[in-house]
């Protein structure tokens, strides 16, 4: 028996081909456009009202030979390959839909629209067996929100967070919900910073994090209660050479050392990005160098009281309160940027040597 399926539209994207497109849509905010076809279009009747949409559509460059993949990087495989994704409509301009959320490459056949309802078509206690469990895929997920996108080293903050707690005996329901005992101490202030601070829950603000100007990928971690951890170091070069393509380390270098490129530049690498960002997420424990450490007990965040400042009048801790001046006013303090530690000094900034 032989079915026919007639497109309807067809999606435009600055994704054309496979692997540069983000992986789930609806974790992206990248705007595409479904063009509706002529003798379709009065089938888009009253759209407009619609929050959030439906989308059938075709994957026509799938593989049709293999039924089982492994996400979030490998890509749908089936063997009849149709996309479905739920979408936010932000506007109709004539047969043209510009949506959010949709995980298709450009020129990507539509087979069908219809409305979305959280009334009808939303189960809120449905789950995925295999996408609820992953704890790394998770913490990713909630390190994106933090620090605004996916990047490789954002993913290593997170998943050598994961590892030294593996290492520190720490199981999986107390992620992020253990910062009374822990201190973690980083070595450099990259993405992979903020990958730490939402896996571990130890951030600057809680005074379970410590910054050492050493421009090192590595974190320690520490329980306080013996001071007894581990420290995980990774060779970033080694990692580059082996899982970072061409292409993303052109553009990486173009866009973000170079500072120039398009916005078409900068939507290609971010793209390119996130996908290495995934792959970090399963990097094998051989590709880290991990010791266990002792250290020195650190004091915990003390309180000091509060002095004001006789020139500008604000408020200030007592230890940065230096005959009567804050620091400021002072015209002396340091600072962390994007080098490291500087110097204030005189209306400048001065490397710390």
């Amino acid at each position: 028996m032989v079915f026919e399926v007639k497109p309807v539209g067809i999606v435009r994207f600055p994704y054309k081909r496979d692997g540069e497109a983000p992986h789930q849509g609806r974790f992206s905010e990248e705007i595409s456009e479904i063009e509706i076809f002529p003798e379709f279009e009065q089938g888009l009747k009253d759209i407009e009202t619609c929050t959030h949409l439906i989308v059938l559509y075709w994957f026509d460059r799938a593989r049709r030979d293999k039924l089982i993949a492994i996400p979030p990087h490998d890509r749908p495989n089936r063997p009849n390959p149709i996309g479905f994704s739920v979408v936010k409509l932000l506007k109709r301009e004539g047969r043209v839909l510009r949506v959010k959320w949709l995980d298709a490459l450009d020129g990507t056949p539509v087979l069908d629209i219809k409305p979305y309802s959280s009334q009808i078509d939303s189960i809120e206690d449905a789950k995925i067996g295999w996408f609820g469990e992953n704890k790394m895929r998770n913490l990713l997920m909630k390190a994106k929100e933090f620090h605004g996108h996916i990047c490789p080293f954002l993913a290593l903050g997170v998943r050598i967070s994961i590892l030294a707690m593996e290492e520190l005996g720490i199981k999986k329901e107390e992620f992020a919900s253990v910062t009374e005992d822990l201190l973690a101490i980083v070595e450099c202030n990259n993405c992979l910073t903020d990958g730490v601070q939402v896996a571990t829950g130890c951030t600057l603000g809680n005074n379970s994090l410590l910054y050492l100007d050493l421009g090192k990928n590595a974190l320690t971690l520490v329980r306080r209660k013996d001071w007894k951890g581990v420290r995980i170091y990774v060779d970033a070069e080694s990692l580059r050479q082996k899982y970072f393509d061409k292409e993303a380390l052109e553009l990486f270098n173009k866009v973000i050392v170079e500072r120039r490129g398009g916005e078409e530049d900068i939507r290609k690498l971010s793209a390119l990005w996130e996908n290495i960002g995934w792959k970090m997420l399963e990097l094998p424990k051989e590709e880290f160098k991990i010791d266990f450490v002792e250290i020195e007990p650190i004091e915990r965040a003390p309180i000091f009281e509060n002095r004001k400042c006789s020139r500008c009048g604000e408020i200030a801790m007592v230890t940065r309160i230096k005959d009567g001046l804050c620091l400021k006013c002072a015209g002396s303090y340091y600072a962390v940027v994007g080098r490291g530690i500087v110097k204030f000094e005189n209306g400048k900034f001065f490397e710390v040597i």
